[in-house]
């Protein structure tokens, strides 16, 4: 019985879902819709300006960059104090682009001292340049013969003068903004017909420096009441001029005069402070309203046929498979312990009652489960950590939050506020590279990372951590162990640190040295790489005369004295054995100064060494020889073998010098090198 009223409510309430949600939407969307059409007519011109405006500002850049380049150009310079000629420059400006209808050069004066179509001798009457370097047409002097260029603009820069202050002169190009020219065809296209349209250009002050039908801003041109509709937009007293801002500002007006509609928009203020205005295809705007116009119809209409299709079938499938859903949620509760939902319904002989009871055993043996886990992790030495993406909450151990300074209520895997937090930023970003992986990857990986104790203390770990995913491979959770093996990381480090460096000098051992060596001219790109290769003279007579432990205090004393050549330098030093040494410089300065560097080297070692008890001092004698990469070779073994045959060539020349590596010593005498490069 209880079923069946169930059953009548909710056919009560499918039929409400299904008829409500129509009325709604309709309703809604006959405010809407016009609402649509002006939003979705505004988007579009505010494109179609957006891109005219561009190619307007693109065109004046590259007239603007061809002017600027001859008046830095050095015959420009010559002819605005009178010397040579610019002819060349001036005529291939005029020849590279059609637009471009003259080339002058004025002096300081404004007057035309060369032009390529015959202007020498007319005078600019004022040189009232804006901001951007352009011209202001009603300064131009008539003697220039205005009529004869037609629609033209023109853009100057001023050449630089001798003087700290003032400018020699002026190079001008006259160019042509009629029907054919680069700017008026950056207007063509959406909403524009160029054979139809009225064009104009309004500089800053409000004059009209271009029209395509005469006459200017300040009086009534085009026979329409223009003039009236657009008028805020150019006079900077007016209130309407501030609404332009940037190029993005584009304005459609309706004329009061004709019924015709304009674009107003930005030329960009990178290369001047201009606006324009284009006559637009009435036409075109009809169409796109109309096409607008039914699409938003299309768009209501169908809106409220989806929602209620879409109500009734979810109604319907809710009231036909009551026991299907208990089903299945019996076979949830079976299978998955991650569902948190609690129905409150008094009667629990009823369906919902049913589900109600199954879902309440499910979350006691979820919080069964959890606690079980808690229970082995906080037992553990290990530190668990746990993150659910569906609930998109942290969980961690008692013993991982009492180690560091987590806050899981706000932590994600790595939203930097969980053990990223702890690391270097170069751990911190290794972490995040390899959570991406677990996730993309969804399989498991193990890593080390440095993370900061609650103390201050820096640590060691390893984390493990595993992608669990559902039956369609979307992650669900991820779980990861901690472990702190600090003491056998430093262990490992230091026995790696050890098997690195020669014990008695500590300075790289052999291995060592030729593998960062290695390193170093793998990655030098363009830079050199020189290698100096130090043997002590006479050695063996120090530790036949004075012992040997006098003999590694000696050993000691070089290798402290060679160290402070490239230590906070970028190279490194090393010993291959006995009393032989070799530095590595990558510093470019220390190369190109490396002559200076070994005599350094000899003297200091020359000044000799003195026993700490002071009752002994000996003198100590080296030759050095030099070889650098890439000049000599790039291959590791031939650039050391080449700088111990430099040393060799000193040995043999009296000894106590250096000499850089020229070919010629490998040819000199045979020379069978002990270490085996």
């Amino acid at each position: 019985m209880g079923n069946l009223k169930l059953k009548i409510v909710l056919t009560a309430v499918m039929l409400v879902f299904a008829i409500v949600p129509a009325v709604i939407v309709g309703a809604i969307g006959t405010f809407s819709v016009m609402g649509y059409e002006r939003s979705a007519k505004d988007n579009t011109l505010q494109q179609v300006g957006e891109s005219k405006s561009a190619g307007i500002k693109q065109a004046f850049k590259s007239y603007s960059s061809i002017v600027g380049a001859i008046a830095k150009s050095e015959a420009a310079v010559d002819v605005a104090h009178g010397m040579g000629s610019a002819d060349a420059e001036l005529e291939a400006a005029v020849a590279a682009d059609p637009d471009i209808l003259d080339m002058m050069i004025l002096d300081d004066s404004g007057t035309v001292i060369e032009a390529v179509n015959g202007s020498e001798g007319g005078v600019f009457e004022n040189l009232p340049m804006n901001d951007q370097g352009v011209i202001n047409m009603p300064s131009v002097s008539e003697m220039l013969n205005w009529t004869s260029y037609g629609d033209a603009i023109f853009v100057a820069d001023p050449i630089p003068s001798d003087n700290a202050s003032g400018e020699a002169g002026y190079v001008v190009a006259i160019v042509s903004a009629g029907p054919d020219s680069a700017v008026m065809k950056a207007l063509s296209g959406q909403f524009v017909n160029l054979s139809g349209a009225s064009f104009m250009i309004v500089d800053k002050n409000g004059v009209a420096v271009n029209y395509k039908q005469g006459g200017s801003i300040n009086k009534e041109f085009a026979g329409s009441a223009l003039q009236s509709d657009i008028a805020q937009f150019f006079d900077t007293s007016n209130s309407g001029y501030s609404d332009l801002k940037n190029s993005k500002d584009i304005k459609s007006i309706k004329g009061s005069a004709g019924g015709s509609t304009y674009f107003v928009g930005l030329a960009g203020t990178d290369v001047m402070n201009w606006r324009w205005v284009a006559s637009a295809d009435n036409a075109a705007f009809s169409q796109f309203s109309t096409t607008t116009n039914l699409l938003g119809w299309v768009v209501v209409v169908a809106s409220a046929v989806v929602f209620s299709i879409a109500s009734l079938l979810v109604i319907g499938r809710f009231l036909g498979n009551m026991n299907g859903m208990l089903k299945t949620m019996t076979k949830i509760s079976e299978a998955d312990g991650s569902t948190d939902i609690r129905f409150k319904v008094t009667n629990r002989s009823s369906e919902l009652g049913e589900i109600q009871t199954s879902f309440n055993e499910l979350l006691d043996e979820v919080f069964l489960s959890e606690e079980r886990h808690r229970t082995i992790a906080e037992l553990s030495d290990n530190m668990l950590f746990e993150w659910d993406f569906h609930k998109e909450r942290m969980y961690a151990s008692k013993n991982m939050l009492a180690k560091f300074d987590i806050d899981t209520d706000s932590a994600t895997l790595s939203n930097g506020k969980f053990i990223d937090s702890l690391m270097s930023q170069d751990d911190a970003e290794k972490y995040k590279r390899d959570m991406n992986g677990l996730l993309k990857n969804k399989s498991g990986y193990s890593a080390e990372y440095q993370l900061k104790t609650k103390s201050g203390a820096v640590i060691w770990v390893s984390l493990r951590a595993v992608c669990i995913t559902d039956r369609l491979g979307e992650p669900l959770r991820v779980i990861g162990v901690m472990t702190d093996i600090d003491n056998e990381k430093k262990l490992e480090l230091q026995l790696s640190e050890r098997a690195s460096y020669d014990f008695l000098s500590q300075l790289y051992n052999r291995n060592t040295f030729i593998r960062n060596l290695t390193s170093e001219i793998e990655r030098r790109g363009t830079k050199r790489v020189a290698v100096s290769f130090i043997d002590v003279d006479d050695f063996k007579f120090i530790n036949d005369r004075y012992g040997h432990t006098i003999g590694d205090e000696v050993i000691r004393f070089v290798a402290d004295t060679i160290r402070t050549k490239v230590d906070d330098r970028g190279g490194f030093a090393g010993r291959f054995g006995g009393d032989e040494f070799v530095l590595c410089f990558t510093n470019q300065d220390d190369i190109a100064n490396i002559e200076n560097i070994s005599m350094d080297i000899i003297n200091e070692l020359y000044e000799g060494y003195t026993t700490a008890d002071g009752a002994m001092h000996i003198d100590v004698k080296a030759s050095i020889g030099v070889a650098f990469c890439p000049e000599h070779t790039e291959d590791v073994n031939e650039l050391l073998s080449f700088a111990d045959t430099a040393m060799y060539f000193v040995k043999k020349n009296g000894k106590t010098n250096y000499h850089i590596y020229i070919p010629e010593d490998s040819a000199t005498d045979e020379y069978i090198d002990p270490e085996g490069f």
